[in-house]
């Protein structure tokens, strides 16, 4: 029997307005086990972005106000939750990818640095430029990039990136949203497969150098260097860059089928 993850039990969001009161989740109830995938669907307002943010504890309160219902994760309540625990389920990076199109629709990501705490909010799926809503300690404001072509941010890269050709010399370029700021991506194929060895196994591998500037022209460039398997499957294998620290490098550590075993 497939363990329970996620439980949704009656939930409901509201929001107090001077127009009175907003059922934006009015008794939202599912469950979700290990290795299952759930579609939210609905027509546009119809709370399907609002029920997961309420989940998160980004909902500002008020307006909102958790009128019921209980939310767990793992057997704990999301709802009562610290909110030092609450970032560490939901991460430090949160993206929403619309599945049909595999297009980004929102990226948000929460860090502390330095002892301040640093948040960004960015809207990708609105018309126009793209604004990005920033709190870093007691400062806040917003920054905007004019859209030049394709947008993404880091999960609907990964995304794109596997579903691409990725034939020998191809070159890519998009915009990307990621660590706090606005990017430009340009990238380009190697010439032939090679062969790289992780804890996952040992892959023939399509490798993608690219680099990325900052598109307020502040910084140097980054170089990143990503490692995607020669077959159908297009896994992740090895990505190495650079952050403020310095060089990082992550590797494909297994790979498995649906389920509490699935690929790392």
């Amino acid at each position: 029997m497939a363990e329970e993850l996620l439980k949704v039990d009656d939930l409901k969001m509201y929001f107090h307005t001077r127009d009175g009161i907003v059922k934006a989740v009015d008794g939202v109830s599912y469950t979700l086990d290990h290795g299952e995938t759930l579609g939210v669907v609905g027509e546009s307002g119809s709370g399907k972005s609002v029920h997961a943010l309420t989940m998160m504890g980004l909902i500002p309160m008020p307006p909102g106000k958790i009128e019921g219902g209980e939310v767990t994760f793992k057997n704990r309540s999301l709802l009562t939750m610290k909110e030092d625990d609450l970032r560490k389920v939901r991460g430090n990076a949160i993206s929403w990818v619309d599945a049909g199109t595999l297009r980004p629709q929102r990226y948000r990501d929460d860090a502390e640095e330095d002892g301040v705490r640093k948040t960004t909010d960015t809207r990708l799926d609105r018309p126009g430029p793209v604004t990005m809503s920033w709190a870093f300690g007691e400062r806040s404001g917003t920054s905007t990039l004019e859209r030049r072509g394709e947008i993404l941010d880091l999960v609907s890269m990964m995304y794109r990136l596997r579903a691409s050709r990725l034939a020998p010399g191809d070159r890519l370029c998009f915009d990307l949203v990621a660590n706090r700021r606005f990017w430009g991506f340009a990238g380009t194929v190697s010439e032939k497969p090679e062969r790289v060895e992780s804890a996952a196994g040992i892959f023939d591998a399509w490798r993608l150098d690219a680099t990325l500037v900052r598109a307020d022209g502040q910084g140097a460039p980054r170089p990143v260097h990503l490692w995607f398997s020669a077959d159908a499957r297009r896994l992740p294998v090895a990505a190495v860059s650079e952050i403020d620290v310095g060089p990082v490098r992550a590797m494909l550590s297994r790979v498995g089928g649906p389920g509490p075993d699935a690929t790392d």
